[in-house]
């Protein structure tokens, strides 16, 4: 099972920091679908947890822990990867750029 990232997420980036295997990604911020969350590979992530507890909103969770309100986010998180589809998936970023830039006040 991987960790998922929820729509809590705000966006900080210390995921990205934190992350052994590098399978954490933000969406393009400027991207109206996926510029408002941080996102985690469900094919690469390790469940190391590491993640976890450097996320101030406490948005990630393993995925079989879940709240209910965000399962949907299960889906989502993975549906990121998926290239074949024209998602965004892997992609060159500044994190400096892309912490805290599409939540509306």
């Amino acid at each position: 099972m991987a960790h998922v990232i929820s729509d809590i997420c705000s966006r900080e980036g210390d995921c990205v920091e934190v992350c052994p295997v590098d399978c954490i990604v933000p969406g393009p911020k400027d991207d109206k679908k996926w510029g408002d969350l941080f996102f985690i590979d469900p094919d690469t992530c390790i469940d190391c947890g590491a993640c976890v507890s450097v996320c101030p909103p406490e948005a990630i969770f393993p995925e079989e822990d879940i709240p209910d309100e965000y399962k949907g986010d299960i889906e989502r998180n993975a549906a990121f990867f998926d290239e074949d589809a024209g998602n965004p998936g892997y992609w060159d970023f500044d994190l400096d750029e892309e912490r805290n830039t599409n939540r509306e006040s």
